[in-house]
């Protein structure tokens, strides 16, 4: 789909996702790391619980789909080959605190110079500009400040980090996006751009609608964990069965009315129904009782579900049209027949053995061009000889002498 692009991808763990993103789109991605390699090479967890550099499955995870090279853009030798690649690309991706570039003699002003088309898009906590430009943050601080954690966890306990990088994630994804709609003005205009992207401003753009109602509504909202908000009261959306958990959330009306009878009859069938089955789900309007009401009629939904496993659940909500799903663990989802249906699992080759490892394939299939994992994540400097060498013609002596100088 993408094939016929060139990306530079200077990112640290802060940006690995929008390089991949273009990688699984079929752009010729090139992963640049400092001569000793990536420090993110040490972020757990391991293949085999190994703590090695070349076994990290978070490296193999955002770095599949790039090939790989090594180079120091603190040298003068590495300023000028990194300006000889900048000229032969479409896109630099870097993610370093402000500035820095600008220290490097590459910044945007002055690779553009030469190369006019070219796009470079900057990854950092908060931007470019403003008050906080050259403050540090890590995943959790963004969440923090984004109110996003303010939000998330129980309402009788402190707010949660959600799990993993999001805000890392949520910034990889927005830099692809607003990558792809500069490479659509240069189509139209034939001019490169700075795409300045804040992980901040992405995170905050992550709460949706909690802005929203606090500006026409005046309502804060607080964390509910396991419950959704209504008017009078709120809902349970977690529920124990034999096995682990399902979510279901208990609605009436014209637009819960059909789910409810479903449910309802289906529990009358097993001699659990009690006074639900008394209940007009059609004029039932669960925004209007109160948290005491609306209690009792979960407590009896929970004891229903409890006299179930997630499979039996599923089967049968599935039949009857109640819109019922299972909390399924990671070890659920890798073998989850839809996803192995469609291939979601692509089987990559571990470097330097005969072992394969499942690996998550791009989220959407298109009908022309193709989507998809291309190659594992590189070893350190593995496509050096490749770039430097038959790319951009320097001969063998050269590369030797880059080497020993620690440049490449």
């Amino acid at each position: 789909m993408l094939s016929g692009y060139r990306v530079l991808d200077l990112t640290d763990e802060k940006g690995f996702l929008c390089g991949k993103i273009f990688g699984d789109l079929g752009a010729d991605v090139i992963k640049v790391e400092r001569a000793g390699g990536d420090p993110a090479r040490r972020i757990g967890p391991f293949l085999h619980g190994i703590p090695d550099r070349g076994k990290s499955l978070h490296w193999f995870a955002f770095n599949s789909s790039k090939r790989g090279i090594t180079l120091n853009p603190e040298s003068l030798q590495g300023q000028e080959i990194f300006r000889r690649l900048s000229d032969r690309v479409d896109v630099v991706v870097e993610s370093f605190p402000p500035g820095t570039m600008d220290d490097l003699g590459l910044a945007y002003s002055s690779l553009s110079a030469t190369n006019p088309r070219l796009i470079m898009v900057s990854i950092t906590p908060f931007g470019q500009t403003g008050p906080y430009r050259d403050r540090k943050a890590s995943d959790i601080i963004l969440l923090a400040m984004s109110g996003l954690m303010s939000i998330t966890g129980d309402s009788d306990r402190p707010p949660v980090r959600m799990c993993l990088d999001q805000s890392y994630c949520l910034a990889g994804a927005h830099a692809a996006v607003g990558t792809l709609l500069a490479l659509r003005h240069r189509q139209i205009s034939g001019e490169g751009q700075h795409v300045d992207v804040s992980m901040y401003e992405c995170a905050v753009r992550a709460n949706y609608w909690e802005p929203s109602r606090w500006e026409f509504l005046k309502t804060i909202v607080k964390r509910m964990g396991n419950q959704f908000p209504r008017a009078a009261a709120k809902g349970k959306q977690l529920w124990h069965c034999k096995d682990g958990y399902v979510t279901f959330l208990l609605t009436g009306s014209t637009s819960g009315a059909r789910m409810m009878n479903a449910l309802v009859a289906w529990m009358d069938e097993t001699g659990r129904a009690g006074r639900m089955k008394d209940i007009d789900w059609n004029t039932m309007h669960l925004s209007k009782i109160s948290q005491e009401e609306l209690g009792s009629l979960e407590e009896a939904i929970g004891e229903f579900f409890l006299s179930f496993t997630m499979d039996e659940i599923e089967e049968v909500a599935l039949k009857r049209g109640i819109p019922v799903a299972r909390v399924n663990e990671i070890d659920d989802i890798t073998r989850d027949e839809q996803l192995a249906f469609r291939k979601y699992w692509d089987p990559l080759r571990m470097p330097g053995t005969a072992e394969t490892i499942g690996h998550p394939a791009f989220p959407f299939l298109t009908s022309v061009g193709g989507t998809g994992v291309r190659s594992r994540a590189p070893m350190t400097g593995e496509h050096n000889e490749a770039v430097y060498g038959k790319e951009l013609g320097l001969p063998e002596e050269t590369l030797s002498a880059l080497r020993e100088g620690g440049v490449i």
